[in-house]
């Protein structure tokens, strides 16, 4: 009898660690007390997963997609490449074994206890589905999995001036810029465009201000977000490791003559002071008050007091290295610092920071050369277009529309599946699950004034506005529909608002008694109701 009862401690141990999985992914599994089986379970997820992924990727009609098309299909199967290396993961920590509770549960297959392990195991499965009722697997599941990644992904949006991903949108930063002190402040956008990513060119005075730290990362943030909102499945981490490597190499050898070397100690006072040989702070007073000045500034300290002050604090270099020192003695603006404090070898400590920010920034420059190009050259040709270039345009537009609905025609005509009940397309074919959940048409808007009418997506909820079921509500209530009420569904909001409106307008209406201007024989000029008073009472000549 201890021999049949001895695995049970693992089977619990499994059961536990499965519950939680269970818990994670959303699905109960029939046989939720094996280890076995949440490998299975795992397993076939991986399989669901990378079936739709090589649907969305290997499909050949999708070999010839637009730009817009492209960037949904990439965000979807990021999506599911992010689901599947979850998955992937907790399928690893299963085999990886860390606690035994699998290796003791293949060991309870075998040997003398396998028949008695056996039953056991399929009593807890009838008992389970006993207590349950869970009807047999099938294609709903997978269904179900698609589902519930996609439901539960991040939305990825454009604004309208990006184009759906086609075209950057930096007025933003383009404003940030040229307030920057020492910038041409005549730059226009396109040619900021063209130059954001050259940082180098930024004079150093300005690229020691705060303000430019500040523009910097704002320019590092958008570009990095742009591109995963562009190119999700680009590896951009390792990308941008990859360029923090090479920037340390490279920072080793003292190859940015910007923030290191002759260049930076030039900019600051000449040769840096070394410490080597100075045994107290009075014999830094020999170089004066500016000198001191412009190397506790390179350094990135405090640079106000006394000769003795600014002497004593250069000498704390001495025995403290400058990256521990403490927080009363370092300027603000930490980015203002420089390099090599005590050794005096123009390492730019102070600025290491501020260099790979720069770096950093300009490697994501490059990657988005292209979009930066093709946004520069829109700007450049909607400033420059004329009416017969535009017609052209529009001309060229509605020939290539011609031709994709030629093309559609002469393909044959398939049975249409719609296991999601999609909305189907002007095709008459059901539209990708990536651009329904694209335009919000999984969203649901009420409109208590339409008669609690629900309108999916917010294309047809920013419609219904102007349609005659919302007029019509809003003229049941005894309300205008003006453009003040859009955007209010609910009948308390709009009679709150017009009331509000009605009070606002109730001061400037046109009073004659009041406003209507009356002048006497000497040029005396009243409003109606004093004029009236004084004729009465025979007081005007």
């Amino acid at each position: 009898q201890r021999r049949f009862t001895q695995p049970a401690p693992a089977s619990r141990r499994g059961a536990a660690r499965l519950a939680k999985a269970a818990l994670k992914s959303g699905r109960t599994c029939a046989m939720s007390g094996t280890l076995l089986e949440q490998a299975r379970n795992l397993h076939e997820d991986l399989e669901i997963l990378e079936k739709a992924m090589y649907r969305e990727l290997g499909d050949p009609a999708t070999a010839h997609l637009k730009r817009v098309d492209e960037v949904a299909r990439d965000q979807v199967v990021a999506t599911l490449l992010d689901a599947h290396t979850q998955r992937a993961k907790r399928l690893a920590a299963v085999y990886e074994d860390g606690d035994g509770a699998r290796r003791e549960e293949i060991q309870a297959m075998s040997g003398s206890t396998v028949f008695s392990a056996f039953y056991d195991q399929l009593k807890l499965l009838r008992d389970y589905h006993r207590k349950h009722n869970i009807a047999p697997p099938s294609e709903v599941y997978e269904r179900e999995l698609l589902v519930d990644v996609l439901e539960g992904a991040n939305e990825q949006t454009f604004t309208g001036e990006e184009a759906e991903g086609r075209y950057l949108d930096m007025h933003a930063l383009h404003e940030a810029y040229i307030n920057l002190k020492g910038v041409d402040k005549e730059t226009d956008y396109a040619s900021y465009l063209k130059a954001a990513a050259q940082l180098a060119n930024v004079p150093k005075p300005t690229a020691l201000t705060s303000g430019y730290v500040r523009y910097v990362k704002s320019l590092r943030d958008y570009w990095e977000g742009f591109l995963t909102r562009t190119q999700p499945l680009l590896p951009l981490a390792d990308i941008l490791t990859k360029a923090t490597t090479a920037f340390d190499e490279r920072w080793a050898k003292g190859e940015f003559t910007r923030w290191q070397g002759g260049g930076a100690e030039k900019e600051n006072g000449g040769d840096p002071i070394s410490l080597e040989g100075v045994s107290s702070a009075a014999e830094l007073e020999v170089h004066g008050l500016e000198k001191l000045k412009a190397e506790l500034a390179r350094l990135g300290l405090k640079c106000g007091g006394s000769l003795s002050q600014r002497a004593e604090r250069l000498f704390l270099l001495k025995s403290t290295p400058l990256e521990q020192m403490p927080k009363a003695h370092r300027a603000k603006g930490g980015a203002g610092g420089g390099g090599g404090g005590a050794e005096g070898g123009g390492g730019g400590g102070g600025h290491r920071e501020l260099a790979l920010l720069e770096e950093v920034t300009c490697h994501l420059g490059e990657l988005l050369a292209e979009v930066v190009d093709e946004t520069a050259a829109m700007v450049e040709k909607k400033q420059a277009r004329t009416y017969d270039e535009i017609e052209r345009d529009l001309a060229a537009a509605a020939e290539a529309q011609e031709d994709e609905d030629e093309d559609d025609d002469e393909e044959k005509e398939k049975p249409i599946y719609n296991p999601l009940n999609l909305p189907l397309g002007w095709d008459g074919k059901p539209i990708p699950y990536w651009l329904y959940k694209l335009h919000g048409l999984n969203i649901e808007y009420r409109c208590e004034i339409c008669g609690n009418q629900s309108y999916m997506g917010p294309r047809a909820f920013e419609r219904h506005f102007q349609e005659w079921r919302h007029a019509h509500g809003m003229a049941c209530l005894g309300i205008p529909n003006t453009r003040h009420f859009q955007g209010i569904t609910l009948i308390e909001d709009a009679y709150t608002l017009w009331a509000k409106l009605k009070g606002e307008t109730q001061g400037s209406t046109w009073n004659p008694e009041l406003d209507e201007e009356f002048e006497d024989k000497q040029g005396n000029v009243m409003n109606r109701k004093t004029y009236t008073d004084l004729a009465r009472q025979g007081l005007l000549d």
